[in-house]
Parts: C-alpha cells; sequence; structure tokens
C-alpha cells in the first residue's frame, strides 16, 4: 500500500515537472526574437484642417488595453479595375482599447474606443505601426475614421502631461506664442522612447483642443 502510494507521489511530482518545463519551453519560444520591418503603409498627406474635416472622430484618450494582433484582409485587383477583386492580402493590425477623456468629433455612446493601429507582433515577425505605437497607459489625441483606422502617423499627438507633442503640419495651424521646446528626456517614458530627436515642439493641450473646435466650427 505504500509502495503504491510512493509510486502515485512520484508520478505525480514528475508529471508537474513535465507541465512547468512544458510552459517555460513554450513561454521561451513565444520570446524568441522576431524579425522587425519597417511599415510601408502610404497614406494622404493632409493639413490639419483636412485631417480634422476628413476624421469621423477625434478623441483625447488613454489606452486601457492592448489587444493580440489580427490579420486584415484587404481584397486587391491585379489589373488595376476595382471591380474586378481576383486577391487578398494580410496585413497586421492590433486592437487598442482607448478609455475617452473628451470627445472632439463624432457621436460615440460609449466612453471607450476602439483604434485598430497598423502593424503589431505575428508569430512569425514584428511590423512597426505608422507613428507612435500604442502602450497602455499612454495619453493621445487620435483623428480616426468610421471603422476605427487612422491615417498613420499625422493622425495621432502624443500627451505628455498637459501638452500635446505637435506634428510639422499642425505647427503651421497653432499660434507661435503657445508652441513650446521641451528636452526629450522631460516626456513620459512610454512616448520617449520612440522619438528620435532631442527636443520637441509642445503646447497646452487645452490650447490645442481648442484650435481643432474652431476648425470644426
Amino acid at each position: 500500500m505504500r509502495k503504491k502510494i510512493r509510486n502515485i507521489i512520484i508520478v505525480s511530482i514528475l508529471f508537474y515537472i513535465a507541465v512547468i518545463s512544458g510552459y517555460f519551453y513554450k513561454k521561451s519560444n513565444t520570446l524568441k526574437e522576431l524579425p522587425v520591418y519597417e511599415n510601408t503603409a502610404v497614406y494622404p498627406k493632409f493639413t490639419l484642417p483636412q485631417l480634422t474635416d476628413k476624421a469621423s472622430y477625434i478623441v483625447n484618450a488613454r489606452v486601457i488595453n492592448v489587444g493580440k494582433t489580427i490579420n486584415n484582409e484587404i481584397p486587391v485587383s491585379l489589373t488595376g479595375d476595382p471591380d474586378d477583386i481576383s486577391e487578398t492580402l494580410y496585413t497586421p493590425v492590433t486592437p487598442i482599447t482607448l478609455k475617452i477623456k473628451n470627445k472632439l468629433k463624432g457621436e460615440i455612446n460609449t466612453d471607450t474606443v476602439t483604434y485598430y493601429e497598423d502593424g503589431g507582433i505575428t508569430p512569425s515577425y514584428v511590423q512597426l505601426p505608422s507613428g507612435y505605437a500604442m502602450e497602455e497607459g499612454m495619453d493621445v489625441i487620435l483623428f480616426l475614421n468610421d471603422e476605427g483606422y487612422c491615417w498613420g502617423a499625422q493622425s495621432i499627438f502624443p500627451v505628455t502631461g498637459n501638452s500635446v507633442i505637435l506634428s510639422n503640419s499642425a505647427l503651421e495651424y497653432v499660434n507661435n506664442k503657445d508652441v513650446s521646446v521641451i528636452n526629450k528626456d522631460s516626456i513620459k517614458s512610454d512616448i520617449r522612447s520612440q522619438i528620435d530627436i532631442d527636443r520637441v515642439k509642445v503646447m497646452d493641450i487645452e490650447k490645442f483642443m481648442s484650435v481643432i473646435d474652431s476648425i470644426i466650427g
């Protein structure tokens, strides 16, 4: 009887070790280094008024969840005829859930919105997004279309503290007196790691939202 119990205990321990070993083996494979590719998406270049007019939704929001990357199906024509859709391309997109702080444009009946970031982590490679990669806790102002997509980097304005990081196109439509220059080191780490210059131009978020509001009319 004791021998039988001892055998059961040994088998249980071996099974537990096998499960743990399998878990860590799978985890190490998942975390293995993957090739990283730049984003090749090309978007029309918009001015800030054009972008404001084009967007169905403009929100100031905080990232609360970065979802699992999915493959987005894009029907294409190899002949150039839009009625002759014969192939399907697959591109990775990552659903990002954001909690809305301010609704600047568009009717949204919930306090969250889903943004589909182009790019993401697939089993075989990583594709960088066009613009800033979203991370949990990151604050942004986003310009989105009806389906939750944007127009690359020009649609994304990161928020650090009470300031918005401005793009060159936005600088043309704001008052220079409201613009200041800050060192990269003073920016929140989730954004700082994605900036490759030492000094950036920013303005107060309330004033920037007022500029957008004035464009909307």
